[in-house]
């Protein structure tokens, strides 16, 4: 697994209906700026949006348009496990690389629930595997105890996204080759630097593929990455609503992105 991605948008028409075709130009965009790894049907793929038909249609469009060199990870959350089952499957026999799998939004399950979600879409996989914790977004925040229990039991569980204490993380052995991926770009250099993070998944590298991609290559050798200009760049991404100045950034360079699903306007 790369330790970098992109989160990359869902392009809707005007209408929000979904525009499979206009992942080809955001894919192409993204690889000639040196991007290797992408992450379809994240947050900033308005998943929150999409039903599961529409997110089983995003995933026969990329087994139709092939993305050599290209790392895919698909991101399988749902709000009900069976739902979650049939991404995971759909992932199973796709040209996805990687799977995503993060927490059932508002219901707040306990320690033991997810746990048992998540063994649940293992036993259906075996590629590999991140777990994201958002709980920001989705009201539960997966503790240090359960993640490592879940890590020793699934060996393909290779990364975790983390937005919640990252500093918990500090000093924590994990096993030889795992990421842990701070989960945006705010922070990069102290993430990095003074913080446990090893890989990045990305929003700002929608709009600054090539600084996001220098900072980090930077970070992983140890070297010294000017903390204010990255901060700068982030910020514009994030001033006002990430997901409208990303798909307004693709807009303006003819890549059709179209339009985010009210009320996100």
């Amino acid at each position: 697994m790369k330790r970098l991605n992109v989160a990359i948008p869902t392009p809707f028409h005007g209408d929000e209906g979904l525009n499979t075709d206009g992942f080809a130009p955001i894919v192409a965009y993204q690889q000639q700026n040196g991007i290797e790894s992408l992450l379809i049907s994240g947050s900033t793929g308005e998943q929150h949006s999409l039903s599961i038909e529409e997110r089983l249609e995003i995933i026969d469009y990329f087994n139709q348009e092939r993305s050599p060199g290209m790392e895919l990870i698909f991101d399988v959350s749902a709000i009900r496990t069976r739902d979650a089952v049939r991404l995971v499957q759909a992932v199973e026999t796709s040209v996805m690389d990687v799977l995503l799998i993060g927490f059932p939004p508002y219901i707040r399950p306990t320690q033991q629930q997810a746990v048992v979600y998540v063994e649940e879409l293992l036993s259906h996989t075996s590629k590999p595997v991140a777990l994201y914790n958002n709980p920001g977004r989705t009201g539960f925040d997966l503790t240090p105890e359960s993640l490592y229990t879940l890590i020793l039991r699934h060996p393909n569980i290779v990364g975790y996204k983390e937005t919640g204490d990252l500093q918990r993380h500090v000093g924590v052995e994990y096993p030889e080759g795992f990421i842990l991926f701070a989960a945006g770009d705010m922070r990069l250099v102290e993430n990095f630097a003074a913080g446990p993070c090893n890989g990045l998944s990305s929003v700002a590298g929608n709009l600054y593929p090539l600084e996001i991609k220098s900072a980090v290559e930077r970070l992983l050798r140890k070297e010294q990455v000017e903390a204010g200009p990255l901060e700068d760049i982030v910020a514009q991404v994030f001033s006002g609503h990430a997901l409208v100045n990303i798909k307004q950034h693709y807009n303006r360079l003819g890549i059709p992105a179209g339009v985010c699903r009210a009320p996100i306007l």
